[in-house]
């Protein structure tokens, strides 16, 4: 079942986020969606904390500023429905 966070909450989207490391999100930003894995938030040093890092395939990364972030959909699986 997809879960989704659509209210403009830097810090509920950083929560929602953090529990969904290792699972296919989709994320829509006023400049389109992304769909990848998470695999990193702002928890480690080296990336600034109100980022998240998707994972879209083996070499490409995404960084997205967790205030650019209009809502998440995570499926509880780790699939998109």
């Amino acid at each position: 079942m997809a879960q989704t966070l659509s209210a403009r909450e830097n810090s509920g989207f950083r929560s929602l986020l953090i529990k969904a490391v290792n699972s296919n999100v989709e994320i829509i930003t006023p400049f389109g969606s992304i769909i990848g894995e998470v695999v990193q938030t702002g928890t480690i040093f080296t990336i600034p904390l109100d980022y998240v890092v998707l994972k879209q395939s083996e070499n490409d990364f995404v960084y997205i500023p967790i205030a650019s972030i209009d809502s998440v959909i995570i499926n509880k699986d780790g699939e998109l429905l």
